[in-house]
């Protein structure tokens, strides 16, 4: 999103920013891979290595996320066999003498190993990170290409610093309407903000309102007034004028020309995938992680990202208690970030608490 600030005053921003944008991905992207138990044979000599790799390969295949030979050490095959195990109904380990005789059947050569086979272990799946390839390659070399567009969500190249800003800005504006209309439980707080990031305008502005309905939370507000922006809605709540007067007009002002970001193409994707749904290609921001239902609400209206500022231990389905949108089934994923202004929105949480305690 474009900004009439000064670069020098951009650049001056930027070196003093206290937040940083974390991606909420699947256990697949973040934790270290498994490992399983194989059997590797040493080789007698080094010169043998290319025609021990070859014939292995064709004698038993797999492996392909791992180099077939380190150090002289010709990877063989698991100690454990799945194939047998399942046929079996349980664990099935294979002897090393089982697997000299499959070898010499197979026509590997076993005059090029030394006699006695070994253990070790090497990772059980192909890295989908740097990070993970690098941690995998310490205990055996893999064979890793990196996917570029998870890479950006990493190291956040995927934003330039005028959606960063343009990020910062709205986030600021769902702090100021939390602190002036929210009233919530211990369990969902906050206000919601729901964005095109085509042209940067924000459509909807929301604060929770649980204590006059238990399914006013901030999103589902947020997602109503969109439905009212098509003429429909289905919350019957009257809309506060303080936020749409002090909040919206304040954030269309700021946040008035479009959201760059050439790398990526949710909202054109989405709306082929999904269709007309209320939120399809839009961005949402939750002064607190979402709550299951404020997180379905955002699923099922399509949002494309979600950015939030504070995690919602107690409930949270967005990185705390669960990660909802990498759940198998789903029909539709949006990205998620956390930590936008986090310092801020934990302490507008505090006092949002604190207010409702006094009351």
């Amino acid at each position: 999103m474009t900004s009439p600030k000064s670069v020098k005053a951009r650049k001056t921003e930027t070196a003093t920013r206290s937040w940083t944008a974390k991606p909420i991905l699947s256990s697949d992207f973040t934790e270290a891979p498994p490992l399983q138990e194989v059997y590797v044979g040493v080789l007698k000599q080094r010169k043998d290595t290319s025609t021990a790799i070859k014939s292995i390969s064709t004698i038993l295949p797999g492996f392909a996320h791992l180099k077939r030979c380190s150090n002289g050490k010709l990877l063989l095959a698991p100690l454990h066999s799945d194939e047998l195990s399942r046929e079996k109904g349980h664990d099935i380990s294979l002897g090393e003498n089982q697997l000299k005789t499959q070898l010499k059947e197979r026509g590997f050569d076993l005059s090029l190993l030394e006699e006695k086979f070994q253990m070790t272990k090497v990772p059980a799946k192909a890295p989908r990170t740097k990070i993970q390839a690098s941690e995998a390659s310490k205990i055996w070399p893999v064979n890793f290409h990196p996917d570029q567009a998870i890479e950006s969500l990493i190291d956040g190249s995927i934003f330039n610093e005028d959606c960063l800003y343009a990020i910062e800005r709205i986030m600021s504006l769902v702090i100021e309407a939390a602190r002036l209309e929210a009233v919530s439980n211990e369990r969902c707080t906050g206000a919601a903000a729901i964005v095109d990031p085509e042209d940067g305008r924000i459509l909807a502005v929301a604060a929770a309102k649980i204590d006059r309905h238990p399914m006013w939370h901030a999103a589902m507000l947020a997602v109503d007034l969109i439905a009212r922006l098509h003429g429909g809605a289905s919350l019957k709540f009257p809309v506060q004028t303080s936020l749409e007067t002090q909040i919206v007009r304040k954030g269309r002002r700021n946040n008035s020309a479009k959201i760059e970001n050439s790398k990526q193409k949710e909202c054109e994707d989405n709306a082929k995938k999904c269709g007309p749904y209320l939120c399809t290609g839009y961005w949402a921001f939750l002064l607190m992680e979402p709550c299951p239902l404020c997180a379905m609400a955002l699923l099922h209206s399509r949002v494309a990202r979600i950015f939030y500022g504070t995690a919602n231990q107690s409930v949270g389905v967005l990185g705390s208690k669960t990660i909802l949108h990498t759940v198998p089934g789903l029909n539709h994923r949006y990205r998620v970030w956390s930590e936008i202004l986090e310092r801020e929105c934990r302490q507008t949480v505090e006092e949002i608490n604190a207010r409702r305690t006094r009351s």
